[in-house]
């Protein structure tokens, strides 16, 4: 297993994927997977949630501010990336593999994501330990690498209040 210290993202048009690179610059060993439509909208599908769940900050938000309060620290967030527009180089190794699934877990104001590959899908390919600003950029490179490809990504961080229907005085 490969621990990422740093991810790096490249939208394929010709692929019409995701390519999630960990490691890229930064002396450790580098990994890289494609990050298909159905599994870059399932990840922002679930966002909202997650997020509700382990922003103290929103949870304890009136519900009908709760997807302003995680929009606003998104905002904060995505503000403080750190983004270079150079190309990837190419591997020596072998190419992409397919990524399979990612699961997240939070534990002390962190996230740790384990990355699953097509190849073997039972076993973690790679690992990373994200802050929660960390993670909400990983999702703005999600979400922003979908909509570069045309893929209907619904807007992040809108399901929250739904619920809550209007009251008319």
């Amino acid at each position: 297993m490969i621990n990422i210290a740093s991810f790096t993202f490249q939208f394929d048009l010709v692929e019409d994927r995701i390519r999630l690179v960990g490691n890229l610059d930064n002396g450790e060993p580098r990994v890289d997977f494609w990050l298909t439509r159905r599994l870059a909208l399932r990840i922002l599908g679930a966002s909202d949630e997650l997020v509700q769940h382990t922003s103290k900050r929103v949870s304890e938000s009136p519900p009908e501010f709760r997807d302003a309060t995680a929009q606003f620290e998104h905002e904060q967030a995505r503000e403080r990336m750190e983004v270079t527009n150079q190309p990837i180089p190419a591997t020596d190794s072998k190419g992409p593999e397919l990524l399979h699934r990612i699961d997240i877990s939070h534990r002390n104001g962190r996230y740790q994501l384990r990355l699953f590959g097509q190849d073997d899908p039972d076993e973690v390919a790679a690992s990373g330990v994200l802050t929660y600003d960390e993670l909400h950029q990983v999702l703005h490179l999600i979400h922003t690498g979908a909509d570069r490809l045309g893929w209907d990504a619904p807007p992040l961080f809108t399901a929250f209040g739904r619920e809550v229907s209007p009251t008319l005085q």
